[in-house]
């Protein structure tokens, strides 16, 4: 695999699977320096091979020398991926601006990993959309880890797991209702995350408050009234009175707010 793949320079290759294929870690790093020949790809699909340590090391390198790399899904389910080897990774992942799919489900991966994908998850260049953690017990550290990498970030739309399995208690969920909606200020609220969809898993409920900053965040008449309806419904005591002495100017402001709070459904 790794001859052919050296050969074929230069190809209109797009997408490659090497899925459940039990090759040793020296040929799966073999294959993963042939790799750096093939930039164009925007999928690789390397799920279920039990990668080993050199294996990773030459998948990051490959990642991290890529040029303009179109790689948009990167498939490492099941991998045996340990903390170790998923910060190696995380690098190279830096260097592929237009990552959009990450699957990292099925692996012994700790809060500590979680932590090492913050500076992905904050990276101005950031087009990650849906990053896939089932079964993976993180725990309430790794919630806050994931919580706080994702302040400012304004691409992930999916963040997948089963709350379930994933040892998250009131604390985790606590990090991430504050990433939807942080109520310590006005100006918080406002820089809170409108953006992401789905926290945990579609067939597994969420507590009331995340499933309902959430609920506006996916709502595609809201828009910009997200920020509004949370702001409202956090801060009651909102004082418009400083508005009004700028002779109602500000008014007609104040209107299309409120009017664009009640159509996304607030009361």
């Amino acid at each position: 695999i790794a001859m052919a793949l050296e050969q074929c320079r230069n190809s209109s290759l797009s997408s490659f699977h090497l899925d459940d294929s039990n090759v040793s870690d020296e040929a799966f790093a073999e294959i993963a320096e042939a790799l750096r020949t093939q930039s164009q790809l925007e999928n690789l699909y390397l799920g279920r091979n039990n990668i080993g340590r050199d294996g990773f090391e030459a998948l990051g390198n490959t990642l991290r020398v890529w040029q303009a790399s179109n790689l948009k899904c990167l498939d490492l389910s099941d991998n045996n991926i340990d903390d170790l080897r998923l910060e190696a990774l995380v690098e190279g992942m830096l260097k592929c601006s237009n990552l959009e799919r990450v699957f990292l489900y099925d692996n012994p991966i700790t809060a500590a990993g979680i932590r090492s994908i913050s500076p992905l998850l904050q990276s101005e260049s950031c087009s990650l959309t849906e990053l896939s953690l089932y079964r993976i017990n993180f725990g309430d550290e790794g919630a806050i880890a994931l919580a706080d990498g994702l302040r400012g970030n304004k691409s992930m739309r999916h963040l997948n797991f089963n709350p379930n399995d994933s040892g998250i208690t009131d604390v985790g969920w606590a990090a991430f209702s504050m990433l939807l909606c942080d109520t310590s200020s006005i100006n918080n609220t406002y820089l809170s995350n409108h953006t992401i969809e789905r926290i945990g898993d579609a067939y597994c409920a969420n507590p009331p408050d995340i499933e309902q900053y959430l609920a506006w965040n996916r709502d595609e008449r809201s828009g910009a009234a997200t920020a509004i309806c949370k702001i409202l419904e956090s801060h009651s005591d909102l004082d418009i009175k400083p508005f009004l002495q700028w002779k109602l100017k500000f008014l007609p402001v104040i209107i299309i707010w409120l009017g664009r709070a009640q159509e996304a459904g607030l009361e």
